[in-house]
């Protein structure tokens, strides 16, 4: 989905990008990764905001929007916004643009415009890890020892012996959170 065309002279190239970057004069979501397709993955969300805009006489042109917009894919939505302001400094909170482009926020002295895209996949795409950094997993249910990466399946408990106790032999005890545990297939005791 890009972005390509403002009704009131604007710089896209320039403001805040969340996701999203300027490319071939365009607006749009960056690319995350490839699937084995070959198909871009977008990211799913993504914001520019614009520089503040000085108004002052410009307010015939400031009435709309929004003059030219390409969707690309079917699951792509965009949404404009403006806010206002009097002196630059206290700024209205967005309001949403009409369905015909025309600005809903309070006519003032400065505005800025906000455009979010939205992006989901249209199909499930599959992906292929060539190679991975032990380094970026730090999830205590993955296992990333010896070049590979799985879900771990075997856990080490602490244990203390329970003073307690007074039969023969030592009672050694531990707790286990059933809450983070779907399923226990077995439990067994090593001694060092």
């Amino acid at each position: 989905m890009t972005i390509s065309e403002i009704g009131i002279p604007i710089d896209l190239s320039k403001g805040k990008y969340e996701n999203i970057i300027y490319k071939d004069g365009k607006l749009q979501l960056i690319e995350l990764q490839k699937s084995d397709t070959g198909k871009i993955v977008y990211a799913s969300s993504g914001s520019w905001q614009s520089e503040m805009i000085y108004i002052a006489d410009k307010i015939k042109a400031f009435e709309k929007v929004v003059k030219n917009t390409i969707v690309n894919g079917t699951t792509s939505t965009f949404k404009i916004s403006t806010q206002s302001s009097a002196d630059g400094i206290e700024w209205s909170p967005y309001v949403e643009v009409g369905t015909d482009g025309s600005i809903q926020s309070p006519t003032n002295t400065y505005a800025r415009i906000k455009i979010e895209l939205f992006s989901s996949p249209t199909e499930n795409l599959n992906f292929t890890v060539d190679e991975f950094n032990d380094d970026c997993y730090t999830n205590d249910y993955l296992n990333t020892s010896d070049d590979y990466l799985e879900m771990k399946r075997n856990y080490t408990l602490d244990y203390f012996t329970d003073p307690t106790w007074t039969e023969d032999g030592n009672l050694y005890k531990t707790t286990i959170d059933k809450s983070i545990w779907r399923k226990v297939d077995s439990l067994s005791s090593v001694q060092s």
